[in-house]
């Protein structure tokens, strides 16, 4: 998969699968996650495994949006995005 192909499948995951914030179903915030997106391509292109995406996640749930990390959801879906690059 090429890079932009696979930031759009990214930029598809987040608010599906991850979503803290609760946008999933407001259609004028589906970009909400867009700024994470180069980030979790950056790490999938550099062959990040779960553990490194998960932790990726958790660190934008308490540190950017001051939320309490879900580490069940967060594992979850890096094991979606590392199907992404495999």
């Amino acid at each position: 998969m090429n890079r932009r192909d696979l930031a759009a499948a990214v930029r598809a995951i987040l608010p599906a699968a991850w979503d803290p914030i609760g946008i999933r179903d407001e259609p004028k915030a589906q970009d909400e996650y867009d700024d994470y997106v180069p980030g979790i391509v950056r790490l999938l292109c550099e062959g990040a495994g779960v553990d490194a995406l998960a932790e990726y996640l958790l660190r934008i749930e308490t540190g950017q949006m001051c939320l309490p990390p879900d580490q069940e959801r967060a594992r979850r879906v890096a094991v979606k995005l590392t199907q992404l690059s495999a």
